[in-house]
């Protein structure tokens, strides 16, 4: 089997599986929480697509933040084949399909925002999964699945009435942390690398215009949603921290 086919056949598989993990959700939830017992079915669904996402996450940021840390993924490298990295948007990608057909079939478990972005990420992986190019950039989407367990197992927490206990005050905490690390600080380190290839090397010239234009647009793009929603974190956290100061003193 060649690398291609079993890209493919990762894709594939990778779809199924987090269709499977939804599907399975509802089982789990429903021994552990009589909370989720008495949630409506579209709540639960919720709670079900979040499920999901936060497994989703959990898996692939370990992946890349290993591909980051222990493997030789130089940020000069335009040309160049990064097996693990390919592997990681081929799961991605079928991810991303799974997620789409959940919303088709239950439109209440997202919004448009997502929508636009996962239709913009499906293209993003699919380059990333099809050519052996700009892999430390590939890489870098992939690492800022590191936020996801902690923003989404977030909404399971209220869904599941844990908006006033501790566990809820320590996820934001993480939340914040995590979406700094991995879709602030590491993303700006990788702009300033793609602007100086994009600036002082012709290497670019020789990939298809289509795969630099998806990584130059794809990198403005998702850093301007990156600084929105990191921006809303920081405005929770005051309000929640702040905000609740100010009320015990009125």
């Amino acid at each position: 089997m060649s690398f291609e086919t079993l890209l493919v056949v990762t894709a594939a598989s990778s779809c199924a599986t987090w269709m499977a993990v939804f599907a399975l959700s509802p089982a789990l939830f429903t021994w552990l929480s009589l909370s989720y017992r008495s949630l409506p079915n579209g709540r639960q669904r919720l709670v079900d697509n979040h499920f999901k996402t936060v497994v989703h996450g959990t898996f692939v940021a370990a992946l890349a933040w290993y591909a980051y840390t222990c493997t030789e993924i130089p940020p000069e490298g335009v040309w160049l084949n990064a097996p693990l990295v390919r592997f990681e948007s081929a799961i991605y990608f079928g991810y991303l399909l799974s997620d789409l057909i959940q919303t088709a079939m239950y439109p209440h478990v997202s919004n448009i925002e997502f929508v636009s972005h996962h239709v913009l990420s499906l293209y993003s992986s699919f380059i990333a999964a099809s050519y052996p190019a700009m892999p430390y950039y590939a890489n870098i989407c992939h690492m800022m699945q590191l936020s996801n367990p902690s923003g989404f197992f977030r909404v399971i927490l209220e869904e599941l009435g844990f908006k006033d206990s501790k566990y809820y005050v320590w996820n934001g905490i993480t939340l914040l942390v995590t979406c700094f690390i991995s879709r602030i600080l590491v993303t700006s380190i990788a702009t300033i690398n793609l602007a100086k290839i994009v600036l002082f090397q012709d290497a670019l010239s020789q990939l298809p215009f289509h795969v630099s234009s998806c990584y130059i647009f794809g990198s403005l793009f998702f850093n301007t949603m990156n600084y929105y929603w990191f921006g809303l974190i920081c405005k929770g956290f005051v309000d929640y921290f702040w905000g609740k100061e100010t009320k015990q003193k009125l």
